[in-house]
């Protein structure tokens, strides 16, 4: 199941997050991010359901991109609607790209 927003949404969706996250990670910084933990350390095929890994790679991502935020000195508190926000953010920007990298490696 695909669900749709429009681009009011998704600009909702980014203004959610805070403006330190926002600046400091773009779309190709998380993807790079995203294509590094996939080639070295999560093997698409280890998930029985595809839907599980992009569950799983949103969330790892969303956590490591905090994690980096927190640690870089970014000083705001990352509350867990800020978290449930990025997940979203990241899930709608990439998870096709995900699912192309699933039936790529696994099908």
């Amino acid at each position: 199941m695909k669900i749709i927003i429009t681009e009011r949404q998704n600009n909702l969706l980014n203004e959610n997050l805070p403006i330190g996250l926002r600046r400091r990670f773009d779309y190709n910084m998380i993807k790079d991010h995203l294509i590094f933990s996939i080639t070295e350390s999560i093997d698409p095929c280890d998930f029985t359901y595809e839907d599980d890994f992009i569950g799983e790679m949103c969330n790892m991502l969303a956590n490591d991109l905090i994690d980096d935020y927190y640690e870089t000195g970014g000083g705001e508190i990352i509350y867990n609607k800020t978290k449930d926000d990025l997940y979203y953010f990241i899930a709608d920007n990439f998870a096709d790209y995900l699912q192309e990298i699933y039936d790529k490696e696994c099908k």
